[in-house]
Protein backbone atom coordinates (compact mmCIF):
# COMPACT_ATOMS: atom_id res chain seq x y z
CA UNK A 1 0.00 0.00 0.00
CA UNK A 2 1.62 3.60 -1.04
CA UNK A 3 -0.33 5.75 1.01
CA UNK A 4 -2.64 6.47 4.01
CA UNK A 5 -5.85 6.13 2.49
CA UNK A 6 -4.79 2.35 0.81
CA UNK A 7 -4.93 1.83 4.36
CA UNK A 8 -8.03 3.35 5.50
CA UNK A 9 -9.87 1.98 2.86
CA UNK A 10 -8.44 -1.53 3.20
CA UNK A 11 -9.37 -1.10 6.79
CA UNK A 12 -12.77 0.02 6.00
CA UNK A 13 -12.84 -2.50 3.55
CA UNK A 14 -12.37 -4.95 6.56
CA UNK A 15 -15.06 -3.48 8.47
CA UNK A 16 -17.53 -4.40 5.60
CA UNK A 17 -16.52 -8.08 4.89
CA UNK A 18 -17.35 -8.67 8.85
CA UNK A 19 -20.76 -7.40 8.34
CA UNK A 20 -20.39 -4.29 9.68
CA UNK A 21 -23.42 -1.92 8.83
CA UNK A 22 -22.05 0.86 11.25
CA UNK A 23 -18.35 2.16 11.16
CA UNK A 24 -17.21 5.56 12.92
CA UNK A 25 -14.16 7.23 11.26
CA UNK A 26 -12.25 10.04 13.11
CA UNK A 27 -9.00 11.75 11.85
CA UNK A 28 -6.63 13.93 13.79
CA UNK A 29 -3.88 15.43 12.65
CA UNK A 30 -1.92 18.10 15.08
CA UNK A 31 2.40 18.57 14.67
CA UNK A 32 3.24 16.11 12.22
CA UNK A 33 1.12 13.26 14.00
CA UNK A 34 -1.87 11.66 11.88
CA UNK A 35 -4.05 10.07 13.23
CA UNK A 36 -6.97 7.82 12.94
CA UNK A 37 -9.16 5.57 14.67
CA UNK A 38 -12.21 3.14 13.41
CA UNK A 39 -14.75 1.34 15.31
CA UNK A 40 -17.68 -0.77 13.96
CA UNK A 41 -20.36 -3.24 14.72
CA UNK A 42 -19.19 -6.40 12.60
CA UNK A 43 -18.71 -9.39 14.04
CA UNK A 44 -15.48 -8.25 15.89
CA UNK A 45 -11.81 -10.43 16.31
CA UNK A 46 -10.22 -12.49 18.24
CA UNK A 47 -6.93 -12.21 19.41
CA UNK A 48 -3.24 -10.62 17.70
CA UNK A 49 -3.31 -13.34 15.12
CA UNK A 50 -5.41 -10.33 13.04
CA UNK A 51 -1.41 -9.42 12.05
CA UNK A 52 -0.95 -12.55 11.08
CA UNK A 53 -0.47 -12.23 7.47
CA UNK A 54 -1.63 -15.80 6.85
CA UNK A 55 -4.05 -15.98 9.00
CA UNK A 56 -7.55 -14.29 7.15
CA UNK A 57 -11.12 -15.06 6.62
CA UNK A 58 -11.54 -15.14 3.21
CA UNK A 59 -11.75 -17.96 0.92
CA UNK A 60 -10.85 -16.55 -2.15
CA UNK A 61 -6.68 -16.29 -0.82
CA UNK A 62 -5.08 -17.46 2.55
CA UNK A 63 -3.31 -14.41 3.19
CA UNK A 64 -4.41 -11.04 4.64
CA UNK A 65 -1.29 -8.27 4.70
CA UNK A 66 -3.47 -5.71 5.47
CA UNK A 67 -3.16 -4.51 8.83
CA UNK A 68 0.48 -6.55 8.81
CA UNK A 69 1.54 -3.43 6.13
CA UNK A 70 -0.08 -0.72 8.43
CA UNK A 71 1.35 -2.25 11.49
CA UNK A 72 4.94 -2.22 10.03
CA UNK A 73 4.08 1.79 8.46
CA UNK A 74 3.11 3.04 11.70
CA UNK A 75 5.73 1.31 13.84
CA UNK A 76 8.46 2.07 11.38
CA UNK A 77 7.79 5.91 12.16
CA UNK A 78 7.42 5.32 15.70
CA UNK A 79 3.86 5.49 15.86
CA UNK A 80 1.31 2.20 16.58
CA UNK A 81 -1.70 0.41 15.51
CA UNK A 82 -3.93 -0.56 18.05
CA UNK A 83 -6.90 -3.22 17.77
CA UNK A 84 -9.25 -4.34 20.27
CA UNK A 85 -12.73 -6.38 19.59
CA UNK A 86 -15.37 -4.08 21.17
CA UNK A 87 -17.39 -6.29 24.03
CA UNK A 88 -18.69 -10.00 23.96
CA UNK A 89 -21.32 -9.17 21.09
CA UNK A 90 -18.84 -8.23 18.79
CA UNK A 91 -17.51 -4.92 16.61
CA UNK A 92 -13.59 -3.50 16.57
CA UNK A 93 -11.99 -0.79 17.15
CA UNK A 94 -8.59 -0.22 15.57
CA UNK A 95 -6.80 2.65 15.72
CA UNK A 96 -3.06 3.78 14.36
CA UNK A 97 -0.74 6.67 14.42
CA UNK A 98 1.65 7.75 12.25
CA UNK A 99 4.77 10.35 12.77
CA UNK A 100 4.34 12.17 9.11
CA UNK A 101 7.62 14.03 9.42
CA UNK A 102 9.44 10.55 9.72
CA UNK A 103 11.60 9.94 6.78
CA UNK A 104 9.44 6.49 5.85
CA UNK A 105 6.33 8.15 6.53
CA UNK A 106 4.20 7.27 4.29
CA UNK A 107 1.83 10.37 2.12
CA UNK A 108 -1.61 10.99 3.06
CA UNK A 109 -2.94 9.78 -0.43
CA UNK A 110 -6.47 11.39 -1.28
CA UNK A 111 -8.55 10.66 1.55
CA UNK A 112 -11.58 12.15 -0.13
CA UNK A 113 -11.09 10.23 -2.92
CA UNK A 114 -11.01 6.68 -1.15
CA UNK A 115 -14.13 8.62 1.39
CA UNK A 116 -16.29 8.72 -1.82
CA UNK A 117 -15.00 5.75 -3.53
CA UNK A 118 -16.30 3.64 -0.36
CA UNK A 119 -19.75 5.53 -0.74
CA UNK A 120 -20.18 4.64 -4.33
CA UNK A 121 -19.07 0.51 -3.49
CA UNK A 122 -20.94 0.06 -0.23
CA UNK A 123 -23.50 3.27 -0.33
CA UNK A 124 -26.28 1.40 2.13
CA UNK A 125 -23.38 1.48 5.16
CA UNK A 126 -23.62 3.61 8.12
CA UNK A 127 -20.08 5.15 8.03
CA UNK A 128 -19.75 8.52 9.99
CA UNK A 129 -16.66 10.73 9.30
CA UNK A 130 -15.20 12.91 12.43
CA UNK A 131 -12.56 15.22 12.58
CA UNK A 132 -10.99 16.15 15.61
CA UNK A 133 -9.71 19.59 15.66
CA UNK A 134 -8.67 21.50 19.01
CA UNK A 135 -9.76 18.75 20.99
CA UNK A 136 -13.25 18.40 19.68
CA UNK A 137 -14.31 15.96 17.36
CA UNK A 138 -16.36 17.43 14.14
CA UNK A 139 -19.22 15.33 12.14
CA UNK A 140 -18.07 16.21 8.96
CA UNK A 141 -20.32 13.02 6.80
CA UNK A 142 -22.91 10.78 7.98
CA UNK A 143 -23.40 8.36 5.14
CA UNK A 144 -26.71 7.16 6.03
CA UNK A 145 -28.38 11.02 5.58
CA UNK A 146 -26.68 10.91 1.86
CA UNK A 147 -28.52 7.17 1.18
CA UNK A 148 -31.91 9.05 2.34
CA UNK A 149 -31.35 11.56 -0.66
CA UNK A 150 -31.05 9.01 -3.25
CA UNK A 151 -33.87 6.99 -1.89
CA UNK A 152 -35.97 10.55 -1.56
CA UNK A 153 -34.70 11.37 -5.31
CA UNK A 154 -33.06 14.50 -4.22
CA UNK A 155 -29.63 13.44 -5.41
CA UNK A 156 -27.68 10.71 -7.36
CA UNK A 157 -25.24 8.44 -6.85
CA UNK A 158 -22.75 11.36 -8.79
CA UNK A 159 -23.80 14.52 -7.18
CA UNK A 160 -23.52 12.58 -3.84
CA UNK A 161 -19.83 11.21 -4.59
CA UNK A 162 -19.07 14.96 -5.36
CA UNK A 163 -20.45 16.22 -2.18
CA UNK A 164 -18.56 13.81 -0.32
CA UNK A 165 -15.20 14.25 -2.31
CA UNK A 166 -15.76 18.03 -1.93
CA UNK A 167 -16.85 18.30 1.91
CA UNK A 168 -14.10 15.95 3.09
CA UNK A 169 -11.34 17.57 0.98
CA UNK A 170 -12.23 20.59 2.61
CA UNK A 171 -12.10 19.43 6.20
CA UNK A 172 -9.33 17.77 6.12
CA UNK A 173 -7.31 20.50 4.41
CA UNK A 174 -8.65 22.63 7.76
CA UNK A 175 -6.55 19.86 9.61
CA UNK A 176 -3.67 20.11 7.06
CA UNK A 177 -4.31 16.55 5.73
CA UNK A 178 -3.68 16.92 2.33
Amino acid sequence: MKDIADHIFDILENSFNAEANEVVLKIAYDKNHFFCSISDNGRGITGQEVLDPFVTTRKTRRIGLGLPLLERAAEDTGGYLKIRRKDEAGGTELEFKINTSHIDAKPFGDLAMTFSDIFLSRPDIGLKIFIIKEGREHLILDFSGLQKEIEEGSKDYLQIRKHIYETTKKELKSINVV
